[in-house]
């Protein structure tokens, strides 16, 4: 089953997030006992603001497709993986941020539901494997596995090397104009989850029913995306980063929303429809 376990909680409070980052994100500027301010309020401005929207909308896909897939042992092992590690390096990041010392700040709480969905997903499934089928599809070598590998660049790249969001690539403007230690902790944070999202990507077997909320997720986090960025650049088009992440992720999102490489899992004999 897909609804109406761990996976659908961590959805829900996912979402609580994501309505807290799109409408709320002043929020993340104060201080809510007993947790201090995530981000100082000198480092708000067109750059982070965008991040922001940047991470509600990686999380809403996350959240979409914990709660959109039949987890099962082999399904849920990479995704969970990319959980693990997201949720470890969100957490380790902001110790080192705090100096070594153990702050209560939102991140930690963030990086807790992205821990317990992995966990659920990775060591306690839901759902049995499904049986394997002359239609059944490897899910390594379709376009949902191209647009993952694109997005664990991206993730490598926000993690070992920041520094090429400050520069001028090419055709591309530098994303951020000016490094602040807040910029560099959502950076790092939104790497995170494109690892994530990559590795849920390619770990699933899409089919037309487990593709649809994965699928309308990033259409929504991509279309945010690229919003923002539009909005953050005065309503004037500048080739960015950004916009990279967000073709990535919707063209993710039409494959498996649209064209996904499986046809849908048979119920087993004997259950109800």
């Amino acid at each position: 089953m897909g609804h109406g376990n761990l996976s659908d909680l961590v959805f829900l409070l996912l979402v609580g997030v994501v309505v807290q980052w799109f409408g709320f994100s002043e929020t993340l500027f104060e201080d809510h006992a007993p947790f201090k301010a995530q981000f100082d309020t000198k480092s708000k401005g067109p750059g982070m603001d965008a991040s922001i929207k940047l991470g509600g909308g990686l999380l809403l896909m996350i959240a979409l497709t914990l709660s959109g897939v039949k987890w099962n042992p082999i399904n849920g092992k990479m995704s969970g993986f990319g959980g693990f590690i997201g949720a470890a390096y969100i957490a380790f990041s902001q110790f080192k941020a705090d100096s070594d010392v153990f702050v209560p700040r939102l991140f930690y709480v963030y990086a807790a539901v992205l821990l317990l969905g992995a966990l659920h997903i990775m060591v306690f499934p839901s759902n049995p494997v499904p049986e394997k089928t002359p239609d059944t599809k490897n899910n390594h070598g379709n376009f949902s596995d191209l647009f993952a590998l694109g997005l664990i660049a991206s993730a490598a790249l926000g993690v070992f090397y920041p520094e090429h969001l400050f520069q001028d690539v090419g055709p591309l403007k530098a994303q951020f104009a000016t490094k602040s230690a807040d910029l560099d902790a959502m950076i790092k944070f939104n790497s995170c989850l494109l690892l994530t999202i990559g590795l849920m990507l390619s770990s699933v077997k899409w089919n037309p029913i487990n593709g649809k909320m994965a699928g309308l997720g990033g259409f929504i986090a991509a279309g945010y995306t690229a919003f923002s960025s539009f909005k953050a650049d005065g309503d004037v088009f500048v080739p960015r980063v950004f916009y990279i992440y967000a073709a990535l992720i919707f063209l993710g999102a039409v494959h498996i929303f649209l064209f996904p490489s499986n046809k849908a899992a048979k119920k087993p004999e004997g259950k109800k429809a």
